[in-house]
């Protein structure tokens, strides 16, 4: 028989959460007197962060789990998919992380028997603690299925999705606004590039869980959940799809920011001509009288010393400012 003492050491790491139908959610010690005691009414939730290859053999002799719905899981292979073994299913999904400035994948292995679900992931899948963060004290968990449990879970992994659609979309506003007041010193095409390789990235990483989704709504895996799961399997491929399309809706919101940069280039370059334009017109006035009054003829007013010069300098400096305040009136300067 195991000591309290062993249990307490052999359960260090594990989160272990047993949700009552009667609204008495706690945190327990994985044992086999606890996973034998289970009733209908009841929930059992363990989370294993990391993959010790004799700790998930023991969670998984304990908790009775189909020897093939667990095999591989301290070293899975990354591929989204799901995979039935009768009365035990396995969802395996990917969880979004950052990592030196590039979206990737850690693996998510959801093991799925009567009222028991069993979740191993790296330390760093932040979602699955935000969730668990979330439900605990959710006295309403007890009343549901392991199968709509799974629902809500991956409910959550679409949300992390969605979270980084959405910072997408504010850096692209903010990246919007910057251009439109034309802020100078800022390398604009190499964060739009940026962008579209993050955005690039995340699509990657999302649409390659369209056959989890996909499978789960399926009529014969739905067939063997009940009718509240077979609903919110439906409703969470639906919410996938939708999850693809903001993705794609980032990728035209990056192509229509590099319009605004390019058209914005294209002002900043019709502004440097207005201005090339209005010096070139009063050099060339002034180049025009020198060329004239250089001449091997007389002219006017070349030999009247000066008074003639100071003349000539005060129209020209006279008409350079009427081009001047033309072109300002105009919006050239």
């Amino acid at each position: 028989m195991t000591t309290p003492r062993r249990e307490n050491e052999e359960n260090r790491g594990l989160r272990v959460y047993l949700f009552g139908a009667e609204g008495h959610d706690r945190e327990v010690q994985l044992s086999e007197e606890l996973v034998q005691g289970l009733c209908a009414s009841q929930l059992l939730w363990v989370d294993v962060p990391g993959r010790e290859a004799r700790e998930l053999e023991r969670v998984a002799a304990l908790l009775g789990l189909d020897r093939r719905a667990v095999q591989n899981l301290a070293d899975p292979v990354p591929q989204p998919r799901v995979e039935s073994y009768g009365e035990v299913f396995r969802v395996d999904v990917q969880a979004v992380r950052e990592q030196d400035g590039r979206l990737i994948g850690d693996e998510l292995n959801i093991v799925v028997g009567p009222n028991v679900l069993l979740t191993v992931h790296p330390e760093n899948v932040g979602f699955v603690s935000e969730f668990a963060q979330q439900q605990r004290g959710n006295g309403k968990l007890g009343q549901l299925t392991s199968e709509t449990f799974l629902a809500a879970l991956l409910n959550w992994h679409l949300n992390s999705y969605l979270h980084e659609v959405e910072a997408l979309e504010s850096q692209l506003d903010r990246l919007d606004e910057d251009i439109l007041r034309r802020s100078s010193g800022r390398d604009f095409l190499s964060e739009l590039v940026r962008c579209r390789r993050r955005t690039g990235e995340l699509r990657r990483l999302l649409t390659a869980h369209r056959d989890v989704y996909a499978t789960l709504s399926r009529p014969d895996f739905k067939a063997l959940a009940d009718p509240e799961s077979a609903r919110n399997f439906d409703a969470l491929e639906d919410r996938f799809e939708r999850a693809v399309t903001s993705v794609e809706g980032v990728r035209e919101g990056i192509l229509g920011s590099f319009d605004l940069y390019m058209s914005s280039l294209s002002q900043r370059t019709n502004d440097t001509m207005q201005l090339l334009t209005v010096a070139t017109v009063v050099m060339g006035l002034w180049a025009l009288v020198s060329g004239l009054f250089g001449m091997n003829f007389d002219v006017p007013w070349s030999k009247t010393g000066w008074e003639g010069f100071l003349v000539i300098v005060g129209v020209l400096l006279l008409l350079s400012a009427l081009i001047l305040a033309g072109a300002r009136r105009r919006g050239w300067l």
